[in-house]
């Protein structure tokens, strides 16, 4: 009965993971679709409609190693021919000699800088925002390097447990290496379970749009933190008891957004892939009477999740210079707008940010759909942002800068007392 079952289970996921990549990938236009796995005809072409989109981004499927090395490749020709240029080569030795000099002044500069940052370098005219990215570079090597030995420390500490285990005693061993009923399940075997998922709820389930527009007005190291928000976006979703259907709407395909974003999801450009990147306009593929722009700089409080309606996020990164982009973009196309009510909810923290990243944004999307209680679904909002977690660290801080200051003046009265001893 259990293979009975389990074949079954196999059959029926392999269906429908056949049949929903034939339909995201069918012509709109054709009035019968036919499904050549199942040999039946869909009667109602409007409901897979709802999830289709015109001008899907193809690209052939790479791992993540073979697209950084292309990406360096690249990187390498575009930096040879900005140096072809007298002029440009005088000023990358200039600013050679300024990286060796703070270098050599123990300022928190990497050890090896790939062409696509001297790019970066090069075109930036300041020299302490030249500082900073130097020092967002020099970050990310000793995170690297930290990683590459925790994870040769792991392999060491598992290579003598694995001898350990299968050490011949002369005994039935159970569990790992061992005798078991149990199979083990690996994460290919988990990211299919999750993404045939979420490919049946495409047909289902409301939509939330990313409009992915902003990428010139982010700067390299915004763009990266974007991508990154986005991919956390998308696996929250993923892993959710009720995820949504999500569109990357306005998305450029020769952009720095999709080179980052294809480096943190390998997978992302394959065909069956639970996800739907387009180069359109929402306006272009849902009515506009059912679009919600959510941006933090309007006056509208969303009250309540309606699945009737279609929810954008601007996907933006701004660090330093927030300004209402969404909110001009939104006013300018004639989209409703709508921003979360944290306000009525949540006591904020002096001096705290009231900005949400991406990740976060969707996170609270999600919830709320799913308990429709702003409480539990502000509940994603970081407590570090609060104002009880402020004043917390504010009292923590000011009992520690007591403790010092008594152990100060409780040292100058002992030193004191043995100076006015020895002199007596």
């Amino acid at each position: 009965m259990f293979n009975n079952m389990k074949k079954c289970l196999i059959t029926s996921v392999r269906i429908h993971k056949k049949l929903l990549t034939r339909l995201i990938h069918v012509d709109i236009l054709s009035t019968r679709l036919y499904f050549s796995n199942v040999n039946a005809r869909c009667s109602n072409n409007a409901v897979y409609k709802r999830f289709y989109c015109h001008n899907t981004i193809d690209e052939k499927n790479t791992t993540s190693a073979e697209l950084k090395y292309h990406k360096r490749k690249l990187d390498e020709q575009k930096l040879n021919e900005y140096l072809s240029e007298p002029e440009n080569l005088k000023r990358f030795q200039i600013l050679e000699l300024e990286v060796d000099v703070l270098r050599h002044n123990a300022e928190r500069v990497p050890k090896n800088i790939e062409p696509e940052d001297w790019l970066c370098l090069l075109s930036t005219t300041f020299k302490a925002k030249r500082k900073k990215y130097l020092k967002f570079l020099w970050l990310n090597e000793k995170k690297t390097e930290h990683d590459k030995e925790k994870k040769e420390l792991k392999k060491a500490e598992w290579l003598a447990k694995k001898q350990e285990l299968t050490e011949d005693t002369g005994e039935t061993r159970y569990g790992l290496f061992g005798n078991t009923l149990f199979l083990r399940i690996y994460e290919t075997t988990m990211n299919h379970y999750y993404n045939g998922r979420l490919i049946y709820n495409m047909m289902f389930e409301p939509k939330l749009v990313f409009d992915c527009s902003y990428e010139d007005h982010m700067t390299k190291r915004e763009i990266h933190n974007c991508s990154k928000q986005l991919a956390l976006s998308f696996a929250h979703n993923r892993n959710h008891a009720n995820p949504l259907t999500l569109y990357f709407c306005n998305f450029n395909k020769d952009g720095l957004l999709k080179q980052h974003l294809h480096q943190n999801i390998p997978t992302l450009m394959q065909d069956d892939f639970p996800l739907i990147m387009t180069s359109q306009s929402y306006l272009d593929i849902f009515p506009k009477n059912q679009l919600v722009y959510l941006t933090p700089h309007c006056r509208t409080n969303l009250t309540k999740y309606d699945p009737n309606m279609i929810y954008i996020i601007g996907a933006l990164v701004d660090k330093g210079h927030s300004q209402p982009l969404s909110m001009a973009k939104a006013k300018r196309e004639g989209i409703q707008m709508a921003k979360f009510p944290m306000d009525q909810y949540l006591s904020w923290g002096p001096s705290s940010s009231k900005n949400l990243t991406l990740n976060q944004s969707i996170t609270i999307m999600l919830d709320l759909r799913h308990t429709g209680d702003w409480e539990k679904a502000f509940k994603n909002v970081p407590t570090r942002k609060l104002k009880s977690t402020r004043q917390h660290v504010t009292e923590n801080k000011l009992q520690r800068s007591i403790f010092s200051k008594r152990l100060q003046t409780e040292g100058s009265n002992i030193q004191n007392f043995t100076f006015q001893s020895r002199k007596n």
